[in-house]
């Protein structure tokens, strides 16, 4: 990840042909493979991208604003701008950034983790882009996760979600993943899914009284040092 941000401050000095070519021009200068997750121009001015890299090898990402012309790359930890269309846009893709390079470290044994659960204890919601997943580990006490799920449709913009709400905070978040996993048993469509989630989510909403056992040990199997140490944690994988 430092090399990453040398190579990046280093490339302010560097001038290239415009053909949209950053990760020649880092391959060239480090011989590191460098892909280009995500571009997009800012709407406030044109002449200048959010552009997302990953580095193959380690396997991190980091945000960086170039020109139109693509001589100058800038990484980004914060942004401010007067557009709040661009603020936006950027804040939620470098806390996205974030966020992946925060559980990467961890997500092949959370995955391991996931893998070992019954189906009945994933919630699998459809995306329009089938090629990205996002497996998010929730608690529904937790007021960080009940601001993801309202943001829920916008995850769902980018790919398919599979949740597993867990009993982290306590009894009564406990309660309330038990009512989740039986409610969804009876659902059939993801609008429905959705839907009773934010209900049950809710802070005001009060769980039934179902036995946690399982819940339990859904939470103990995902949390734990060397996995999930705090909630929301998501993965995001290509497929």
């Amino acid at each position: 990840m430092k090399n990453i941000s040398k190579i990046l401050l280093f490339s302010i000095l560097c001038n290239v042909v415009y053909a949209n070519k950053l990760v020649d021009l880092i391959a060239t200068q480090t011989g590191q493979k460098i892909s280009m997750i995500k571009e997009q121009t800012l709407s406030q001015d044109p002449n200048l991208k959010f552009v997302v890299l990953k580095d193959e090898a380690s396997g991190f990402k980091v945000s960086v604003i170039t020109n139109k012309q693509e001589t100058i790359i800038i990484p980004l930890s914060t942004f401010f701008t007067s557009s709040e269309k661009d603020r936006t846009t950027i804040i939620n893709e470098i806390a996205s950034v974030n966020n992946f390079n925060m559980t990467f470290k961890t997500q092949s044994a959370v995955k391991a983790a996931i893998a070992s659960l019954p189906k009945d204890y994933i919630i699998e919601l459809k995306g329009k882009n089938h090629k990205k997943v996002f497996y998010i580990i929730s608690d529904p006490l937790c007021p960080h996760c009940q601001v993801e799920l309202n943001n829920i449709e916008k995850r769902l913009e980018e790919g398919d979600v599979k949740m597993i709400p867990v009993g982290m905070m306590g009894e009564e978040a406990a309660k309330k993943a038990a009512e989740i996993y039986h409610s969804a048993k009876q659902l059939k469509t993801d609008s429905e899914k959705i839907a009773m989630l934010k209900k049950i989510y809710n802070k005001d909403y009060k769980a039934k009284n179902f036995d946690t056992k399982e819940v339990q040990e859904v939470t103990r199997a995902l949390i734990g040092e060397g996995k999930v140490e705090g909630t929301p944690y998501i993965i995001e994988e290509d497929r």
